[in-house]
């Protein structure tokens, strides 16, 4: 057989064979290219999302060093899918990123939620601390009236009206603002809490308390010794003691000055004054703006002596007046009973007094005579606010978004 008139040569059969096989191979690498393990051809927005919301919840204030390394991993891992979905034939590498994938989706769905739980729990820690101070304010506002405050009003309303916009920013989610508002409101609130505290600190003192109760004891001895009528005036309790042969014979409840629990010092501060006093006149209705009224011996010696000790010390302007005119009285025409310094009775309880007095008739006002008077319970609530105030947390400081 002759193979050259057929057409078939022996030489070409090296490159049939290489074109055969380079074919099976090219088909190979192609089903396999084909099967190969794919990254999706975007990156997937869920750990992106993680990230976001973990900040937006103050991982970054809260957990600082992990968060850090989470935001990282994830910008390395973004780095690093690209650079794969660039390549034509897949690395061997796709399965570890893909692990590594999942690893972070875990690693920032606990970092999202202990960054809530944080969250939520600073956000509680200032709620109550709001709390605390509005309650704080309510106690101070309580002493209106009966002690000395008037210079801090303004910082009463002050801090309120902070109060209130650190409220406001709770409700809007700002717990950062809100904790430097508290921290103002707090601030403001001290001169307040300072004044209220000296001025409410006697009414627990021993020495105080004695002196208070040495004073009712030689009256109503006298009472008991004589079988005259005296009169005792407790502040704190806002009652005036009628006593007949040292017994108690009526109660009767009392208004004071608007300052009328502070020790009085000096005119027109509103303090009611304490000490031994006796009736100097009874005034009849026309003789008096009240109903009735019986005018006291105030000032005596013992309160000048005190008076001109302050004015070398300094707590009396040099051009203050001692004051006067303390009179135990009823109402005025209008029914109003308010009084700058006095002693206020209803008229009909001013009647059983009136009657029963006399010019000369002793009249003892005393704070208080038991340690346990509502003042002192007060002045602890105040003190102790002050001593064990909520600690606030650490400002969150975060401002970077991922």
């Amino acid at each position: 057989m002759q193979w050259w008139g057929s057409g078939w040569h022996p030489a070409k059969r090296p490159a049939i064979w290489l074109t055969t096989g380079a074919l099976i191979i090219l088909s190979s690498l192609f089903v396999a290219w084909w099967n190969a393990d794919r990254l999706p051809p975007l990156f997937p927005p869920q750990l992106e999302s993680l990230d976001r919301q973990a900040w937006t919840h103050g991982a970054e204030a809260f957990s600082l060093e992990r968060y850090t390394a989470f935001h990282q991993d994830i910008t390395d891992l973004r780095t690093q899918w690209r650079r794969e979905q660039s390549r034509w034939w897949p690395t061997a590498d796709t399965q570890t990123l893909q692990t590594t994938y999942q690893r972070l989706l875990h690693e920032g769905t606990d970092l999202l939620e202990a960054s809530k739980h944080q969250k939520s729990t600073r956000h509680q820690q200032l709620t109550t601390a709001l709390e605390s101070e509005r309650r704080q304010v309510n106690r101070l506002r309580a002493l209106i009236g009966i002690f000395d405050v008037r210079r801090n009003l303004r910082a009463l309303s002050v801090t309120e009206g902070l109060l209130n916009q650190a409220a406001s920013r709770f409700k809007q989610d700002r717990d950062d603002q809100a904790r430097i508002l508290l921290l103002q409101a707090r601030e403001s609130l001290l001169p307040v809490e300072s004044q209220a505290m000296a001025q409410m600190k006697r009414y627990g003192a021993a020495s105080q308390l004695a002196k208070w109760n040495h004073w009712v004891a030689s009256t109503l001895k006298w009472s008991s010794t004589t079988g005259g009528t005296a009169m005792i005036v407790l502040k704190a309790s806002g009652q005036l003691v009628l006593y007949q042969h040292g017994k108690p014979l009526r109660r009767f409840p009392i208004e004071l000055g608007f300052s009328g629990l502070q020790e009085k010092i000096q005119e027109g501060d509103g303090a009611t004054p304490e000490g031994q006093f006796r009736i100097l006149q009874k005034k009849e209705a026309g003789a008096t703006k009240f109903h009735k009224a019986l005018l006291l011996n105030y000032p005596t010696s013992e309160h000048r002596r005190r008076f001109q000790e302050a004015k070398v010390r300094g707590v009396v302007a040099a051009h203050r007046a001692i004051g006067g005119l303390i009179e135990i009285h009823g109402q005025q025409p209008n029914g109003n009973n308010t009084t700058n310094g006095c002693i206020a009775l209803d008229n009909a309880d001013m009647d059983v007094v009136f009657y029963l007095a006399k010019e000369g008739t002793p009249v003892t006002v005393v704070g208080a005579l038991q340690s346990d008077n509502w003042i002192v319970k007060a002045l602890h609530d105040i003190t102790e606010h002050t001593r064990h105030r909520i600690a606030l947390p650490a400002e969150s400081g975060s401002v970077r978004h991922p």
